[in-house]
């Protein structure tokens, strides 16, 4: 089973490859809190940018924008991308829609929790700079497990934490794991 990211990514991969923005509004100031300038600098970089494929590492997508700059997209805890028709209302949660040249569905990001964040890359077609730490995961087939587990051998910590270093190997994660024992939990129907 692949990991809900990946599906993310093969789904928005088919939606927006070789499209061409031609709007990006960015309507919550969190969720372009990692760009450097502001909200309107990381949407006026992107317009007029073609969509020239998506890539994955660990917990991050990007698209890659006329084979160069990257779209940095990080989900958060509650983030997603959602593809909507042009006439479908602004959600509550909606933090930055993207439309596109060739008049086809919009793209959206949405995220409740504003945990998620966008931010642009320049050069990052191959690897965005703000997460070249970010380890290869097991799911990625340039994965090399025997030098993950090397790296985890250096470590000295509890295997859990050397695990959750995403430098060590990326998009494994602890939500509902107990911190103190490892025990899964599924909270009781009410």
């Amino acid at each position: 089973m692949l990991p809900e990211i990946e599906v993310v990514h093969r789904r928005l991969d088919d939606h927006v490859r070789g499209r061409t923005i031609a709007t990006a509004t960015v309507l919550h100031p969190r969720a372009a809190r990692r760009h450097v300038a502001c909200a309107e600098d990381l949407a006026a970089r992107i317009v007029r940018a073609t969509v020239t494929g998506t890539a994955r590492r660990g917990k991050y997508l990007w698209l890659i924008l006329d084979d160069a700059d990257a779209l940095l997209l990080q989900l958060g805890m509650s983030g997603q991308m959602l593809i909507t028709s042009h006439d479908f209302p602004v959600a509550v949660h909606e933090r930055a829609r993207f439309t596109f040249a060739d008049g086809g569905h919009d793209l959206r990001f949405g995220d409740q929790r504003t945990f998620g964040h966008l931010t642009y890359g320049e050069d990052g077609s191959v690897l965005p700079s703000p997460i070249a730490q970010i380890a290869r995961d097991p799911f990625d087939p340039l994965f090399d497990q025997a030098a993950a587990v090397a790296r985890i051998k250096t470590k000295f910590t509890g295997i859990k934490r050397a695990l959750l270093d995403q430098a060590v190997v990326s998009s494994l994660g602890n939500i509902g794991t107990n911190a103190r024992s490892g025990v899964s939990w599924r909270p009781t129907p009410s």
